[in-house]
This record gives C-alpha cells, sequence and structure tokens, in this order.
C-alpha cells in the first residue's frame, strides 16, 4: 500500500502554495503607520512607599526613568491616532530606611494611549529585594507626558508612592 502518498501531498500542496503567495504578501499595506520619530526623554524618579504589611519597612527610591513615544496612525479604520508610551524603571533603586536592603524596580511597560496634548498616566509596579520575587510589593508610579507635534514627547517627574488600600 501507498499511504505515505497521501499524507506528503497535502504537505508539498501547502509549501507550494504558502511560496507562491508571499511576493503578493509583500505588497499589501500595513494596518498602522507609525510616526518616524522616536522621542526618548529621561525623567528623574523619587518617592518613598511606607511600611504597609508587619515586617515590612519603609522604601526610598530614586534613579532615572526611561519615557518614549510615537505616534501611531491606524490607516486601515481611519481610528484616531494613538500615542504609544514606553515606559522602563529599570533604572530606579530603593533603600530600605531600616535595614538598608536594596530594592530594585523591574517594571517596563507599553501603554497606548489617546493622542492628546496632556496627559496623566498612572503605573503599578513591582519590587523587590535582592531580586527576591517572593517578597515583591507594589507601589504606583505615576507623571505626566506632554506631547507636542514639533517639539515631541515631553514627561515630568516620575512620583513612586504607596498603592491605595481598595
Amino acid at each position: 500500500m501507498r499511504t505515505t502518498h497521501r499524507r506528503v501531498v497535502p504537505v508539498v500542496l501547502a509549501t507550494v502554495l504558502g511560496a507562491a503567495s508571499g511576493p503578493v504578501a509583500a505588497q499589501t499595506p500595513a494596518v498602522a503607520s507609525v510616526a518616524s520619530v522616536l522621542n526618548t526623554v529621561v525623567a528623574t524618579a523619587a518617592g518613598t512607599v511606607g511600611a504597609s504589611a508587619a515586617g515590612a519597612e519603609p522604601v526610598v527610591f530614586s534613579g532615572q526613568a526611561s519615557i518614549s513615544g510615537k505616534v501611531v496612525y491606524d490607516t486601515v479604520f481611519n481610528a484616531p491616532p494613538v500615542l504609544e508610551i514606553i515606559v522602563d524603571l529599570s533604572g530606579i533603586t530603593g533603600k530600605g530606611q531600616r535595614t538598608g536592603r536594596i530594592y530594585q524596580v523591574a517594571t517596563q511597560a507599553i501603554l497606548h494611549r489617546p493622542l492628546v496634548a496632556f496627559d496623566s498616566i498612572e503605573l503599578g509596579i513591582s519590587f523587590a529585594a535582592d531580586s527576591d520575587v517572593a517578597l515583591a510589593r507594589s507601589a504606583l508610579a505615576s507623571f505626566s507626558v506632554q506631547y507636542n507635534a514639533a517639539t515631541g514627547l515631553k514627561a515630568t517627574p516620575v512620583r513612586i508612592a504607596s498603592v491605595p488600600p481598595a
């Protein structure tokens, strides 16, 4: 019996059709158009997070945050443009006020926000001492961005505070 022939034909056919459709797919228009300018700002970060649980210590944060943004246009559905904001808070460290332990913030985020001239942003972050994620705590990073087509993106300093109780 020739059973391998029946299994090989669909695979070969799919491969040939996929290879033939490659040049056609390469000529289709993009779904979204991205502005060519990626503006990165470095914002200083500071704040104190209080002791939220028994055994937790207050932590004072400092460092630099990298905030970049670009405008994304929707050319297919003609939706309003959005501002893509890339936030990297890995340059921020904290120091425990009682023990002196070093706390590392490892939060990175990509946000899509409506394209407005001024926008306030709050971002939940996590931090842990000595990379011990089992004892990670959370805080709230807040900042504002200002976008102008002529000058690009500007950001206010990042403030880090305790997460308000629910």
